[in-house]
């Protein structure tokens, strides 16, 4: 799989086929569904509103078609999206979902 480039913490993205902005809150989550591990590149927050309730939406890099906004980025981050893609790279069989699921 090829390495991704993840986007820092603090982006503002638009998803293909959105119209709501979304915050960038985190980066590489395992999430349950349906009794399920599945990974996500990212989670976040409707912008400019936030966190509302306790609902993350939930996305991968590929779905991304609009950065409005990038986030901080040092050699901190890089470290992060190392390790990130180092998981990804150990676990070769790691589930991801696409928009439509």
């Amino acid at each position: 799989m090829e390495k991704i480039n993840y986007y820092p913490l603090g982006s503002v993205v638009l998803l293909d086929g959105g119209i709501q902005k979304l915050l960038i809150t985190s980066r590489g989550l395992i999430v349950n569904k349906d009794d399920e591990e599945v990974f996500y590149d990212y989670a976040g927050v409707p912008y400019p509103e936030g966190l509302v309730s306790d609902t993350l939406v939930y996305f991968n890099h590929d779905g991304v078609v609009k950065v409005v906004f990038e986030g901080y980025h040092d050699e901190d981050d890089e470290i992060v999206v190392n390790n990130i893609n180092r998981y990804i790279e150990l676990h070769p069989d790691i589930r991801r979902l696409s928009l439509s699921e």
